[in-house]
């Protein structure tokens, strides 16, 4: 598992009722499971795994170079290459420079370790591979999800039980996932830019906003707090003051809310009615599930899709579900309609709950790959420019690396900023979010627990209070997102316990994310690090 904390997160691209029982029954019938991360986390004990502790944002160099051991070992299953791949040489090339030697330094393990790794994983009769959003946070998050699957792939392990398959759910949504034929990428003033399903990169929203030259006047915000959670706070602000209108529709009151012409509130998860659709293609048991309101909305909110459907309605503007015939789920029932169910049938099943009787497993080639000649591509074309940008980093890395890199911590009292401004998670050690190292670093800089830091790089400079904490590795520094509040004295609590903004150290503008999947560049960012 890359980049995943299943007792924090309770898995993320994964959908699995309690995820660490499960990991801790495949450990007492054997199986060996391993955490790639810079922290020794929560997740992991004699009874649930160990953590491997790489260096932030080098997670591609490692599958780089596990790939290239398990194909030295001649572990590459040539009959489904031969069978469902294309492009398996431009693959080899692709991984060729990314021996264990090569990039021991670089990811910070040993060489010996990492063919070990590459020998388990290939010998291993079924074995099995994650990502979560440790990983694709950094500067390579699209090649690591495509290496990824190829560790899957080129061993045999993919679409066969106890490896790695794709679960249909209610509906078949894999062809969301396909690729068109025409340009991919597109000039604009601020260099090459792709849509993702329809978006853009939320790093270049501000600059969109201030430009001269046809700016974004209006801009809604749903549940959301992007004045904190996106790297540039002081152009963000600029941004925000600028607009002509900015609506906020949230559940609590945010930092971006204080500058909102309209603050909604919306109808929270116990006072609407749901049916999940997250599930689509995660689910290890598919299922589908409807959940009733428990009380009614307070103070007449109203959900999301009411808002938006009425605020489409007064601008004459089609595609609002209320001047549809039907109801909100008909859409839902329609998708649902190939297993017979209807909102009905649900609410009459047990717990709201339909079990589906799908075959998982040995369908991926023939039901849901989305390529035209229905091959795995092994080294897809698009990916060129990423992965000579990647190499050109590698060969940096090799030559220096930075003296610390910042990651980012979740707890369960700052779900991303939400709770910001409740006071009954405002206390002890969750009272602020202090800068956590490694007490060797701390030693070595002269700071004791509590001293005042002062942190920077190229983007911004902050103070944060140092916290030892020994499950970092050395030379990585991590603190808790979603803080920063001394300039929002219209949140209360929020104002009284401010903490810092750690998102201020975030690159920003053109050139700050990840071109193939608008992606920010938010974890393993070089900074410095000197006393208050």
């Amino acid at each position: 598992m890359f980049g995943e904390n299943p007792k924090v997160s309770h898995m993320s691209f994964i959908s699995i009722a309690d995820p660490m029982a499960k990991i801790r029954a495949a450990c007492q019938r054997g199986a060996s499971v391993y955490y790639i991360n810079p922290r020794r986390i929560e997740s992991a004990s004699p009874k649930t795994g160990e953590v491997i502790q790489i260096l932030p944002d080098t997670d591609l160099y490692l599958m780089a170079a596990l790939l290239h051991e398990i194909d030295a070992l001649g572990r590459f299953d040539e009959a489904v290459l031969r069978d469902h791949g294309k492009h398996v040489r431009e693959l080899r090339d692709c991984i060729a420079p990314y021996s264990a030697e090569a990039v021991a330094e670089v990811v910070g393990l040993r060489a010996d370790h990492i063919r070990s790794l590459a020998d388990e994983f290939s010998a291993a009769k079924r074995a099995a591979v994650h990502m979560s959003t440790g990983v694709n946070m950094g500067r390579h998050g699209t090649l690591c999800y495509w290496l990824l699957q190829m560790l899957s792939f080129v061993t045999g392990n993919l679409d066969k039980p106890g490896g790695n398959f794709y679960s249909e759910g209610f509906y078949p949504a894999a062809k969301a996932g396909r690729v068109r034929h025409d340009p991919v990428f597109f000039s604009t003033r601020h260099g090459e830019m792709r849509h993702v399903r329809g978006a853009l990169a939320g790093n270049l929203l501000p600059d969109m906003i201030l430009e001269e030259d046809n700016p974004i006047r209006a801009l809604v915000v749903i549940a959301g707090n992007p004045l904190l959670s996106v790297g540039g706070e002081a152009r963000w602000r600029d941004a925000l003051e600028t607009l002509d209108l900015l609506v906020v529709i949230d559940l609590f009151r945010n930092a971006t809310g204080e500058y909102a012409h309209y603050l909604l509130p919306a109808a929270d998860m116990l006072e609407r009615p749901d049916i999940n659709i997250c599930g689509l293609g995660m689910q290890y048991q598919p299922y589908v599930q409807y959940t009733d309101a428990v009380v009614p909305p307070a103070q007449d909110r109203k959900e999301e899709w009411w808002i938006l459907s009425r605020l489409l309605q007064k601008m004459d503007l089609p595609a609002s579900l209320l001047d549809q015939p039907g109801h909100p789920f008909g859409r839902l029932e329609h998708m649902m309609s190939r297993h017979n169910l209807t909102v009905d049938s649900l609410k009459a099943s047990p717990s709201g709950t339909a079990v589906l009787d799908t075959r998982p497993i040995g369908r991926f080639y023939t039901d849901f790959l989305q390529t035209d000649d229905k091959r795995v591509d092994c080294c897809p074309p698009l990916f060129a420019e990423a992965m000579t940008l990647a190499n050109q980093q590698f060969q940096a890395l090799r030559q220096a690396r930075p003296d610390f890199r910042l990651i980012n911590l979740r707890t369960h009292y700052m779900h991303n900023s939400w709770y910001q401004n409740v006071a009954t998670l405002k206390r002890g050690k969750h009272a602020d979010n202090p800068l956590h190292m490694n007490p060797e670093d701390m030693s070595a800089l002269g700071v004791q627990e509590g001293s005042n830091l002062i942190v920077s790089n190229a983007y911004g400079q902050i103070t944060a209070r140092a916290h030892a904490d020994d499950s970092l590795r050395t030379g990585v520094v991590a603190m808790t997102h979603g803080w920063g509040n001394a300039q929002t004295p219209g949140l209360r609590v929020a104002n009284e316990y401010p903490g810092v903004n750690i998102n201020a150290l975030l690159p920003h503008g053109p050139g700050s994310y990840e071109k193939l999947s608008n992606q920010a560049f938010m974890s393993g960012v070089p900074v410095a690090i000197q006393k208050g």
